[in-house]
């Protein structure tokens, strides 16, 4: 019995990723857009397939825990996504002639730069910081030029270790009961279940942010590049919901999902005409594929279903989303009400859907098992 640790999942998705490196090399070679195009999907095929496999086909797997089994499922729906956007999202021009070493890059790490003939040609900016430039970019992570590739990703990678600190502090601090308030069991209008929900709004932020800036801010001073910030504005302060999907919250999964809705979907339906219902209907869609995303990570990696509970938040914020940028069309002005009014508008509304998010992981202890782990 094989015991699957972090290690061998990084073993297995570089394979995968392998692969994706050879079907581009297959596709330059015999200069066939549509052999890249098939090859790509079952190398997608695969990568969903890795963490069914290894949970429910493989006899000789085990994983050590939930969070392994959390990684892999996350990893291998979004190294899916990330192969579809590399095949279909791009011009064949671009594709034949992209490198090896661009890919790797990519699926390491979120270069700021990518799939460029001139990357490799790219010259690192003069230095020249102070140490208010490192505090800036520390605290608010807003791009600075004067700090070079390595820096940033040092500071990144801070970032990530300060997180896990504020992580640590946090569940100390939060008895295992407020960790297991459900929602069926709290008073809607209860200032406790705000403030229990508006922490587990804070657990994720500081899960995802440690994770994602300690592992790229790694890869991206490994390779010596400039990286993109996963949360470039504070998630908290948002004047509207398109302004928290859009900007605020892990971009990321919000650039690859956005690639894949605007770019890839008009592509393979021949839908190209540009209208405000296109638009509307492509952003509902990448709140739909976004929804996909976490059902299959928490049946997956949790042996349940969440009841569909995840893929009606995702569906409702979008809505909410094109709800807006219906208004904002018609008042011909981005913000519709003064920032205030609009930020508590936000909060409201993703209180008010935050249970059907957070309470599949309470019934599954999910935050108390956390603060067994890390508290």
């Amino acid at each position: 019995m094989i015991i699957i640790t972090l290690p061998y999942l990084y073993a297995i998705y570089g394979i995968i990723i392998s692969l994706v490196c050879l079907t581009v090399l297959l596709a330059q070679y015999y200069n066939s857009e549509k052999l890249l195009h098939y090859l790509c999907l079952l190398c997608a095929a695969s990568a969903l397939y890795v963490p069914i496999f290894l949970k429910y086909h493989s006899p000789w797997t085990q994983f050590t825990d939930g969070l392994d089994s959390i990684f892999s499922a996350v990893t291998g729906f979004l190294f899916a996504l990330k192969i579809l956007e590399l095949a279909f999202t791009y011009e064949w021009s671009i594709q034949r002639q992209i490198a090896v070493k661009q890919i790797l890059m990519d699926f390491s790490t979120f270069p700021k730069y990518k799939y460029e003939p001139e990357l490799p040609f790219i010259k690192l900016k003069s230095v020249d910081p102070t140490i208010l430039n490192h505090l800036k970019y520390l605290i608010l992570g807003t791009d600075d030029e004067k700090l070079s590739a390595r820096r940033q990703n040092i500071l990144i990678i801070l970032r990530g270790l300060s997180q896990l600190i504020c992580l640590h502090i946090l569940l100390r601090l939060t008895p295992y009961s407020m960790l297991r308030l459900h929602s069926r069991n709290a008073n809607f209008f209860s200032i406790c279940h705000f403030l229990t929900y508006t922490l587990y709004g804070f657990m994720f932020y500081f899960v995802l942010g440690m994770i994602i800036n300690i592992v790229f801010g790694l890869m991206g001073f490994i390779w010596n590049i400039y990286i993109r910030s996963i949360y470039p504005g504070y998630p908290f302060l948002p004047t509207s919901l398109h302004d928290f999907w859009s900007r605020r919250w892990n971009i990321y999964v919000k650039s690859i999902l956005h690639r894949i809705s605007f770019i890839a979907l008009p592509k393979l339906t021949g839908f190209n005409e540009k209208s405000n219902a296109r638009i509307i209907s492509a952003g509902i869609f990448a709140f739909f594929v976004s929804g996909l995303l976490h059902e299959f990570m928490y049946t997956v990696s949790m042996n349940r279903w969440s009841g569909g509970k995840n893929m009606l938040f995702f569906l409702i914020n979008g809505i909410f989303v094109g709800v807006e940028l219906v208004f904002q069309e018609v008042l011909k002005q981005k913000q519709i009400v003064p920032p205030v009014l609009g930020w508590i508008y936000t909060i409201v509304a993703l209180y008010s859907t935050s249970s059907l998010f957070c309470d599949p992981w309470i019934e599954v202890d999910c935050f108390a098992t956390l603060k067994t782990h890390l508290g």
